[in-house]
């Protein structure tokens, strides 16, 4: 685990104050494979900030994707879809964009970002006055970021806190005691995550943050169904991902029982129903031969 990076704001200019500074290179040779994910994403973003008709803003993400970022992207959508962008990326980030910026108005002052990658919302959405954003990831990506953001001379646009922590292991007191408050409620971003855990895992992070989160709490997420994920549709993505070393371990065709376990009252959102779709999707929101069944999907929970 690294300590905490802090990172404040003052009005009309930037103030940052570091805990942690780090000499390492801009080099993504320190990143396991799983981490290096976030650069595929990081570049999808940036495709999509190149749009006209982008659905979000992302200006920093080029810079964090860096050179290998479009090339694992090429490669996986290369291999599954030749020729084909994969709409998920950007309909989600604009989904989870507005589910965020609405529950800051609605008065939630700490958010906490599990397995933040390279993402950038602490500097691009407009965080209302006395918000904190926590940023939780793997130290070595966490390290690369704050040198890439440095080098940008980017300033967020709230209090910002990133903490390297292994999820799977004990991160909750170090999150106190980086700040946290559990007693005010919080919103809980889990994206680009869940199916990368087995199921016992997934379990333990779930029960880890619930157990730190007040009455009022927010949970998004995005996941996807089991029987789906184990059909056919999916095999080849499934063994290009696994071939990588970040193999999608789990999914879920029942997520509000699941959730319902830790005490969340949970939504579902599938990928091109009319608040996910943005005129973006252009696929189904079941994949086909498998009906009553979930493709990918989005959550929004509340703690009970």
């Amino acid at each position: 685990m690294g300590p905490a990076t802090a990172e404040g704001r003052h009005p009309g200019r930037g103030v940052r104050k570091e805990r942690w500074t780090m000499t390492a290179s801009e080099s993504t040779d320190r990143l396991d494979p799983l981490a290096k994910t976030a650069l595929w994403t990081a570049s999808m973003r940036a495709r999509e900030h190149a749009r006209e008709d982008r659905l979000f803003c992302d200006p920093l993400a080029v810079l964090l994707a860096g050179a290998e970022g479009p090339r694992i992207m090429e490669r996986f959508e290369g291999a599954v879809q030749p020729g084909v962008e994969d709409p998920a990326l950007a309909v989600r980030t604009r989904f989870l964009d507005d589910l965020l910026t609405a529950q800051d108005r609605g008065g939630i002052r700490q958010f906490v970002f599990l397995a933040v990658g390279m993402d950038t919302r602490a500097f691009r959405l407009p965080w209302s006055a006395g918000v904190t954003v926590f940023e939780l990831d793997r130290p070595a990506l966490l390290s690369l970021k704050g040198e890439l953001i440095e080098r940008a001379g980017a300033r967020s646009r709230c209090d910002r806190i990133t903490l390297g922590v292994d999820l799977l292991s004990s991160w909750t007191t170090p999150l106190e005691a980086a700040g946290f408050d559990p007693v005010h409620p919080t919103t809980w971003l889990i994206e680009g995550l869940l199916y990368f855990l087995d199921p016992q895992e997934r379990d333990l992070l779930l029960e880890q943050l619930s157990g730190i989160s007040a009455p009022g709490s927010r949970l998004l997420a995005d996941y996807v169904g089991q029987t789906v994920l184990d059909s056919g549709a999916m095999a080849a993505w499934r063994a290009r991902m696994a071939e990588q070393g970040h193999p999608w371990k789990s999914g879920c065709d029942e997520p509000r029982p699941l959730f319902s376990t830790y005490g969340w009252s949970i939504g579902t959102t599938a990928y091109g129903e009319p608040d996910a779709d943005y005129g973006r999707w252009s696929g189904v929101t079941v994949a086909p031969g498998v009906p009553g069944t979930r493709g990918r999907y989005l959550i929004s929970g509340r703690r009970c």
